[in-house]
């Protein structure tokens, strides 16, 4: 019998217009039907699994703050480090049942700490969260929260972990240590006063957060970081770059519906050993593309040249 818990949580996910969370709801009271009637059951699922998730974008109140990205990628797009997926999987896994670990006082999984060096995939991983948990996903301008007047970096800060609270989404802050730096490098300026406090603004707003979406930190730098901020994230996911193994999947399963020659693998790793997965993917498209428009031909040797080139454009 569908109890009234479920049906409080199904109008408060309708309200708050978490899409996903009203999805789940939905799929568990049809469970409960089931017993009784199987075609009602059926019935209830196809409703709700016909409707497209709902797009939002940013409420007026953050204008400016907040992007949403134009494209979602799903994890299994992406070829990551088993420990990785694992760990994602493994968020997503609490993500499906936080309804119950909720009623039972625990709390899922919501706040990341994603670490490695350009291009591995930190962005795109966190947008196949976005996708797998059925989220919008904005990405936070750090360029435009941190503000020269005195105060208003904060006051940027609240804006956007009210708008968390209002809409349950993805919200990536990229680069994060441009804004949760350490605070004993403080220079005793201004400046220096004033990013202190911006710190302790963001490590309490981090901290008493209890909304529904995702939280994601990503860093190139972690040790730039403030010590305290690892502390608030649920988990820190450390992306390396890709292995052998996983660059010739990746390789393979790019190429796998184009008239590529035989590839020389050793080669191609040879040439990328701290390459990652966003970088390859633009690599590997870039010759695509040259395939099907100038007749290029797709070969080791052109595979290495597009890898030397991304990686001389990001020195």
């Amino acid at each position: 019998m569908t109890s009234l818990a479920q049906v409080t949580a199904l109008v408060d996910a309708h309200v708050n217009r978490d899409d996903a969370r009203f999805r789940v709801i939905t799929h568990q009271i049809a469970a409960h039907v089931a017993s009784r009637s199987e075609q009602g059951a059926v019935q209830l699922r196809k409703l709700v699994d016909q409707q497209p998730p709902a797009s939002f974008e940013p409420l007026p109140s953050v204008r400016g703050l907040l992007a949403g990205p134009p494209e979602l990628a799903t994890l299994d797009d992406m070829v990551l480090a088993s420990s990785v997926r694992m760990l994602l999987d493994r968020v997503m896994l609490e993500h499906a049942h936080r309804e119950i670990l909720r009623f039972n006082n625990l709390r899922p999984a919501r706040k990341l700490l994603f670490i490695g060096p350009p291009g591995v995939g930190k962005t795109m991983a966190s947008g196949a969260i976005a996708n797998a948990a059925g989220l919008p996903m904005f990405r936070v301008e750090l360029h435009a929260v941190i503000a020269s007047h005195l105060g208003e970096t904060a006051a940027n800060l609240a804006k956007v972990f009210e708008h968390m609270r209002t809409m349950a989404a993805v919200y990536l802050f990229d680069e994060f240590d441009a804004i949760g730096g350490e605070r004993s490098h403080s220079d005793g300026s201004s400046a220096g006063a004033e990013m202190w406090r911006v710190v302790n603004s963001l490590l309490q707003f981090i901290e008493d957060d209890r909304s529904d979406g995702f939280i994601i930190a990503a860093t190139n730098h972690p040790q730039a970081l403030d010590r305290a901020m690892y502390r608030r994230f649920d988990e820190v996911v450390m992306f390396p770059p890709l292995a052998k193994g996983e660059l010739t999947a990746l390789v393979d399963r790019t190429l796998s519906a184009f008239n590529a020659a035989p590839l020389d693998y050793d080669a191609i790793y040879a040439a990328c050993p701290a390459l990652g997965h966003s970088d390859l993917c633009s690599v590997l498209d870039r010759t695509c593309k040259d395939h099907l428009i100038a007749g290029v031909p797709i070969d080791t040797a052109r595979v290495v040249e597009g890898i030397r080139r991304r990686m001389e454009a990001a020195a």
